[in-house]
């Protein structure tokens, strides 16, 4: 009796067992199961998200990426322009500064030939100092110490360092009158040196500039030109500096004297030889 109840335990227990590990079984199947399913879920779920967040963020971030990136543009069209502006200013000034060193190497080389020149065809009568000016709207003259007494006379040509003062008109034992270029009743000959054309200059009513009166075969000059004594007078000597052009109409032209007549303190009365 005893040995049957022992058999029977050992069935119970078996029996249990076998029930305990089929239900471990499929408890672990359904563990396995559910966490390959929830991983699936969740990965199909965060690509889905993706997939719908992706383009509204896209969206979302697209007009701060547009004002961003006109922002960017904007401020290098700024850089450039500065930039620009100042290569324009640096080119302007660079002009001008081409500009000046042409025109003082020409100058430079007209003056030279004048030196050359003026030097070999004319005679210094006399030095003098101003010791009078008279300049209104009747007449432009100075006053000069030399007279008779220094070989001075009438109709004798008056020069400084920088060109034509202008003639004698008269003259005492001491002292003489001369009539400045850039009188209204003064006459020039001038020779333009680009082109070797001639014609006559006088002063303007308000005797700060020269204006043509006579032209020779209507030959007009260039603004910038140098105009020099022609010789053709038999007062003034040939190439002595008179003007430069600096205004050309259809009939006439204007040049700036190289004298300054507010600033006259010693000249030359000359001859030619």
């Amino acid at each position: 009796m005893l040995s049957k109840n022992r058999f029977t335990s050992v069935t119970k227990k078996k029996t249990f067992s076998g029930v305990y590990l089929s239900v471990l079984f499929v408890l672990i199947f359904f563990l396995i199961l559910f966490n390959k399913t929830d991983y699936y879920i969740a990965n199909k779920l965060k690509h889905v998200g993706v997939d719908i967040i992706s383009p509204i963020t896209k969206i979302i971030s697209a007009p701060v990426t547009i004002v961003t990136n006109i922002g960017l543009r904007l401020n290098n069209i700024r850089y450039l322009e500065g930039e620009n502006l100042k290569l324009k200013q640096e080119i302007i000034r660079l002009k001008k500064w081409q500009t000046l060193a042409i025109k003082n190497t020409r100058e430079n080389r007209v003056f030279k030939r004048l030196l050359n020149s003026t030097s070999n065809v004319i005679e210094i009568i006399k030095t003098a100092s101003v010791i009078n000016q008279t300049i209104n709207l009747y007449v432009n003259a100075i006053t000069i110490n030399a007279g008779l007494e220094h070989k001075v006379k009438e109709d004798l040509a008056v020069i400084n360092e920088k060109g034509l003062v202008g003639k004698t008109v008269t003259s005492s034992n001491q002292n003489s009158k001369v009539l400045l270029i850039n009188d209204q009743t003064s006459s020039v000959p001038v020779k333009n040196l680009s082109d070797k054309s001639y014609s006559i200059v006088r002063g303007t009513a308000n005797g700060k500039y020269l204006i043509s009166a006579f032209i020779k075969d209507e030959t007009l000059p260039k603004v910038g030109d140098l105009l020099v004594t022609s010789g053709n007078a038999k007062i003034f000597p040939r190439d002595i500096l008179v003007g430069k052009v600096i205004l050309v109409r259809e009939d006439d032209y204007l040049a700036i004297p190289y004298v300054d007549f507010n600033n006259l303190g010693y000249v030359q009365v000359i001859k030619s030889k």
